[in-house]
C-alpha cells in the first residue's frame, strides 16, 4: 500500500464519509485585508487569538464607518496610517504577538503592515487580483514578496493566504503534519511532503484539498482540546469531584 493510499485509509476512519464532513467556512471573498490579518495572525497561535483580532478589526473599522469583509489592501494600510502606525494598531487589536519567539522579532501587526505594503506594490488591491496574480505568470514574483516579509519565509502563510482567497490548497501547519505523520507511522512529516500526500489522497477521496486540509484540522483541534481538558484537574474541568 502507497503511503497517499494509507492517509486515504485512516482518513476514512477517523473523519468519516466526506458527505458528513462539516462545511467549510467562508473564508474572506471580498476582503484582501481580512485575508492578510488572518493568514500572518495564525502562525504558531491557537485560532481563537486570530479570531479576536479579526472580530477587533471588524469593531475598528465599523467605528470609522467602514466595512472589513470588503476591505482592500489600500483600506488596511490607511487604518493602520490612521491608528499612528503598527504599534498603535496592535494596541488597536489588543494583540502583541511576535512573528517568533525570537528576542527581538517583530510583532505580527507590523508583519500584516509589510505584507500589505507588498501587495499594494506589486498592485493587488482586492481578492481577485490576488487570484489573478497567483494564477498568472508573476505569481513567483508576488510570492517571493510575501515570503519576504518577517515570519513568512516557509511559505504557510503565504498557502494559507491563497485558500482564504478561495484557491484550493493545503495549509502545512503542525496540525495537518502531525496527522499526516501519525497516518504514515512516522515520527514527523516535512510540510512540502505534507502538502504532496494530502492533494493526492483528496484527489482519491474526490474532495478538494482544502476541504480535506480543513477536515483534517478539525479533527486535530477537538483532540487537542479532548486530551488538554482530560489532562485538567477536575475543578479546573468544571466537575464535582
Amino acid at each position: 500500500m502507497s503511503e497517499d493510499e494509507r492517509l486515504v485509509v485512516v482518513a476514512r476512519e477517523l473523519l468519516g464519509p466526506p458527505d458528513t464532513w462539516r462545511p467549510m467556512p467562508p473564508g474572506y471573498p471580498d476582503s484582501l485585508a481580512l485575508c492578510v490579518l488572518d493568514a500572518v495572525w495564525s502562525i504558531g497561535v491557537r485560532y481563537e487569538a486570530v479570531e479576536n483580532v479579526v472580530s477587533r478589526y471588524r469593531e475598528c473599522r465599523r467605528a470609522e464607518g467602514g466595512d472589513a469583509d470588503h476591505d482592500g489592501v489600500s483600506d488596511l494600510l490607511r487604518h493602520i496610517r490612521l491608528n499612528d502606525g503598527p504599534d498603535r494598531f496592535a494596541d488597536r487589536l489588543a494583540n502583541q504577538q511576535r512573528v517568533s519567539t525570537r528576542p527581538g522579532a517583530p510583532r505580527k501587526a507590523e508583519a500584516v503592515h509589510r505584507a500589505a505594503e507588498a501587495l499594494s506594490e506589486a498592485v493587488i488591491e482586492t481578492v481577485e487580483d490576488l487570484r489573478a496574480a497567483a494564477t498568472g505568470p508573476h505569481e513567483g514574483r508576488v510570492k517571493g514578496a510575501w515570503l519576504s516579509v518577517p515570519g513568512q519565509r516557509s511559505g504557510i502563510s503565504w498557502r494559507y493566504l491563497l485558500m482564504l482567497a478561495r484557491l484550493p490548497g493545503v495549509k502545512p501547519d503542525r496540525m495537518i503534519c502531525r496527522f499526516v505523520a501519525r497516518a504514515l507511522g512516522r515520527d514527523r512529516v516535512a510540510p512540502a511532503e505534507a502538502v504532496t500526500l494530502v492533494v493526492r489522497a483528496a484527489e482519491r477521496l474526490d474532495v478538494s484539498p482544502t476541504a480535506l486540509d480543513h477536515e483534517i484540522w478539525r479533527y486535530e483541534r477537538k483532540s487537542r482540546r479532548r486530551v488538554a481538558t482530560t489532562s485538567m484537574p477536575a475543578e479546573r474541568r468544571g466537575m464535582r469531584c
